[in-house]
């Protein structure tokens, strides 16, 4: 039998940095040889059109979701090659929710879910870095929205993880050693 998949799940609004913080940890892993999958969670239903409900339960009996389909095919494969560690992303607005098509997907998968959050500016600010197209304004305020709703959420299923004056490498190590996968040796191997 293999060991439990651990999945560290990184969430928050979009734009806060969830992407770059997941390729520093995939990073950070690789140089520690620490065997781990990166996945972000916008590539699951990249689509157009979208599946119905009923196409996609021909596919697999009760999926909904295009995403927990497409995750649980990637993770049968990773899996088979022996991986236990899963990193991530995504935006998560309905955790509870999220939890459930991640866990269909991985059944017995055990989540540790990180907030990462920052002040309006610093939103803003890496924003104007990564938006340049035509929508841009409604992606700002979607963000925004994202992070008032998600900083006025008291922790206790996540934990939170400050991004202001933080470079990707320091977040990195930050939620590493948060989640005790910081050292080659650690109990979560």
């Amino acid at each position: 039998m293999q060991d439990a998949v651990e999945i560290l799940l990184i969430t928050g609004p979009a734009g806060i940095g969830k992407s770059t913080v997941c390729w520093e940890i995939g990073a950070q892993l690789a140089a520690a040889n620490m065997p781990h999958v990166v996945i972000e969670t916008d590539e699951l239903d990249r689509v157009f059109p979208r599946p119905t409900a009923e196409e996609l339960s021909v596919l697999r009996p009760g999926t909904t979701d295009v995403s927990a389909l497409n995750l649980a095919a990637m993770w049968e494969t990773y899996h088979a090659l022996g991986h236990t560690r899963l990193v991530m992303s995504g935006v998560m607005m309905h955790l509870q929710f999220d939890r459930q098509w991640i866990l269909s997907a991985i059944p017995g998968g055990r989540i540790t879910a990180i907030r990462l959050l920052g002040s309006e500016s610093t939103l803003a600010k890496r924003l104007d870095q990564r938006e340049i197209g035509s929508g841009r304004d409604e992606q700002v305020h979607r963000s925004l929205r994202q992070l008032k709703r998600m900083s006025g959420e008291p922790p206790g299923t996540f934990i939170v993880v400050p991004t202001d004056d933080k470079s990707p490498t320091e977040l990195a190590q930050i939620v590493l050693q948060k989640v005790g996968w910081s050292q080659p040796g650690s109990p979560n191997r």
